[in-house]
């Protein structure tokens, strides 16, 4: 027997197709039939289409049947196929509708999961079956492109302001996402921690630590939807590097002319340091090695204060010294007279 290519009529937003139909008869319930009686009992025919949504259509068709039913047991239903025959049905919801004997005309409601990645159907196939054996199915074309109307999570930008970093030290995480209703942020395990679709964070990791930003659609804590990721790695130094010589921002005595027996104060700020060392006519008056294991660490700040009273004129030296060298700074006192009371 020859397939026959239905005719197609277009009327507005409905497709209705005819066509003669190609018989797939099948004995079941091991019960022998005559063909020929099951082809005169058997059909579908006035398909048509209402194109609901880019993921949604509606079928209704007119069929006849001669046979055995049972609600729990023989159904009819439609699903999309691809050019070569082959079934789409995973890729959308339909319902099984139980069968009726005699003239009848039923909808189906086709539906695209909008998990899945978009498809494109050539034709509908319409079929009843006994359980999940096939009694007879009619292939009726429509071309259809499913395409989700709600668009995938997408990670736009994730940046860090520093990658490397002084154990101790900290940075900045920033993002931004489109389409992602449920973000998460993984560091240092076990943390985890939800935040905004678009923002920042400060971190400071103990050692170096890959970080991973998960964006998905879905609004569930726990679902099976995999999402979007992308990754930033923060390398952590546990010892400094230090690329210049220390800084001595200021050191200032105050006062510099006292009255024998007066006090006098001293304070400085250092940039870039590893140790600090205050002199005075007779020698070292103090060091200052800021590492708790007397290790050489980098010092980006060092904030100092001394005070002592004097009985005599006297000249300080301030020294700061790291790997690359040592910068030092001069200041005199001057002591007059007898302290005034």
């Amino acid at each position: 027997m020859n397939d026959i290519i239905p005719k197609t009529i277009i009327m507005k937003n409905k497709i209705k197709i005819t066509a003669r139909i190609v018989f797939f008869c099948f004995a079941f319930q091991s019960q022998a039939q005559d063909k020929e009686t099951i082809a005169k009992g058997i059909s579908i025919s006035n398909f048509e289409v209402d194109n609901i949504s880019d993921v949604e259509i509606k079928v209704t068709v007119n069929y006849s049947y001669v046979g055995e039913t049972d609600p729990e047991k023989f159904f009819i239903y439609a699903f999309p196929q691809d050019g070569g025959g082959n079934s789409m049905s995973r890729n959308v919801n339909t319902a099984l509708i139980p069968l009726k004997t005699g003239n009848n005309q039923v909808s189906f409601t086709i539906k695209k999961h909008l998990k899945n990645d978009d498809f494109t159907s050539k034709s509908i196939n319409i079929c009843m079956l006994a359980i999940k054996r096939k009694i007879y199915c009619q292939e009726f074309l429509f071309n259809k492109s499913w395409n989700s109307t709600i668009k995938h999570p997408r990670i736009i930008s994730f940046t860090a302001k520093k990658t490397n970093i002084i154990k101790g030290d900290s940075t900045t995480l920033e993002w931004q996402t489109e389409n992602a209703y449920n973000v998460s942020l993984y560091g240092e395990r076990p943390n985890v921690q939800k935040v905004k679709p678009s923002g920042f964070v400060n971190i400071s990791p103990k050692k170096t630590t890959t970080y991973r930003l998960n964006a998905k659609r879905s609004l569930e804590t726990y679902t099976r939807e995999p999402g979007k990721n992308m990754y930033i790695t923060i390398t952590v130094d546990s010892k400094p590097k230090l690329e210049s010589a220390p800084e001595i921002v200021f050191f200032k005595i105050e006062p510099q002319n006292i009255e024998r027996g007066e006090q006098v104060r001293f304070y400085w700020q250092i940039n870039n340091a590893q140790k600090i060392q205050l002199f005075d006519s007779f020698g070292e008056i103090m060091s200052d090695i800021q590492d708790a294991n007397k290790e050489f660490g980098k010092l980006q700040k060092i904030n100092g204060e001394y005070m002592e009273n004097l009985d005599k004129s006297e000249t300080y030296i301030l020294k700061a010294t790291n790997n690359f060298g040592s910068v030092k700074k001069i200041f005199k006192v001057t002591v007059k007279g007898k302290k005034i009371d």
